[in-house]
């Protein structure tokens, strides 16, 4: 299903917010388990926003799926080492 499929479903949705946001979380693991496998999950939901953001709506579901749509179109911080054992090695001897 495509993005933009996922968002006019989302759009119809009706439910408390906590039912909003499973809805939202189920369609977005729905758009991303059915991404190509040699795709780029951070272009892929690049290219949704755009024809999505063109889309008129403002369902609660709908946002929190967009929301994650955006989460996922950001770059990733390079993790950080923060010692572990050699800095507890360190500090003990």
């Amino acid at each position: 299903m495509t993005a933009q499929q996922i968002y006019r479903a989302l759009q119809d949705f009706d439910g408390a917010a906590s039912a909003c946001r499973d809805a939202a979380k189920a369609g977005f693991l729905e758009w991303a388990m059915g991404l190509p496998c040699a795709s780029s999950a951070m272009n892929e939901a690049r290219s949704a926003l755009l024809h999505i953001e063109a889309l008129p709506g403002d369902a609660c579901a709908a946002q929190i799926f967009v929301g994650y749509l955006r989460d996922a179109s950001q770059v990733l911080p390079a993790p950080v080492r923060r010692g572990g054992a050699g800095a507890r090695r360190r500090v003990l001897h």
